[in-house]
């Protein structure tokens, strides 16, 4: 079952069975910026980080310091291209 995280900046969503994090910018409605993971091996280690840190002012940046830190590869794009 899927995990969603939500704020009025970004969105986070975790699938266990795929081992992906996906990641969505909420203030930015010209270029609707997200990001998904491209690394599995310590893609749950990264999702409880983000449940832990997650707060009202998380950025979609903030979600992608943490996956970098746990040395996750992330595709990022702007949805309306």
């Amino acid at each position: 079952m899927k995990e969603v995280l939500q704020n009025t900046k970004c969105s986070a969503e975790y699938d266990p069975e795929r081992k992906e994090i996906f990641g969505q910018d909420k203030t930015d409605h010209y270029n609707d910026p997200a990001f998904y993971s491209k690394t599995k091996r310590g893609i749950k280690a990264a999702w409880e980080e983000i449940k832990a840190k997650f707060t009202p002012e998380t950025t979609m940046h903030d979600l992608l310091e943490i996956c970098q830190a746990h040395n996750i590869r992330t595709h990022y794009w702007c949805m309306v291209d």
